[in-house]
């Protein structure tokens, strides 16, 4: 790295430190301020450790979550799979982070309603979670409820019921049974019970 890339990371700080301020702007809605943190982070990373750098992959991931707060689902989108990208390069498709990554994905698509693309990504997030992040991570728990909202979105209720308790059985063995994370998917074994008795219905994904 040359003095003046080093000069630009001190100046910016560690990528680690611009995460955490990037999500708690995203923790809070502050979905522009991350935005532009974001942003300005992005182009003196490239600069700094290259545009194929775990780095910049660490700030597009952010910024893919910035844009999906702010609804531009083909920005969102553009930053999700360029990050993906250079972590498949990198540590490999098999890799957990590349598992989260196409979580992401998935989730942005199911956001723009483009659920066979969502449950297309998010299968795939899942197996390759299911041995890089092991039976009973966090994680994995996630990507099966957004699997199962995915699932739930194209009526496939009898697919998405089993992934909700595997979800459900992961989140209560961690974190107990009165968490607010246990609780999101309580709320969606509910709704796919009222949508199987016609009612109307409204899912929660990573939340």
């Amino acid at each position: 790295m040359s003095w003046l890339a080093w000069a630009l990371v001190v100046w910016l700080g560690t990528p680690a430190a611009v995460h955490r301020e990037a999500v708690a702007y995203l923790d809070a809605g502050r979905y522009t301020e991350a935005d532009k943190l974001c942003q300005g982070a992005l182009t003196r990373f490239e600069a700094a450790y290259g545009t194929g750098s775990l780095e910049t992959a660490l700030v597009l991931k952010d910024l893919a979550e910035a844009y999906r707060g702010e609804r531009d689902a083909a920005k969102a989108e553009e930053a999700a799979l360029r990050s993906l990208k250079i972590v498949e390069g990198i540590l490999g498709p098999e890799d957990a982070n590349a598992a989260l990554g196409r979580d992401q994905l998935g989730e942005i698509y199911f956001d723009a309603r483009r659920y066979a693309d969502a449950a297309r990504m998010l299968r795939a997030a899942l197996a390759t979670g299911e041995n890089a992040l092991g039976p009973n991570h966090p994680h994995l728990a996630t990507i099966l409820n957004d699997l199962a909202a995915a699932y739930y979105a194209e009526h496939r209720y009898t697919e998405a019921e089993p992934l909700y308790l595997r979800a459900l059985t992961i989140r209560e063995k961690l974190l107990g049974p009165d968490h607010p994370h246990v609780a999101v998917i309580r709320h969606n074994l509910a709704e796919l019970g009222r949508a199987r008795s016609g009612q109307t219905v409204v899912l929660a994904l990573n939340r």
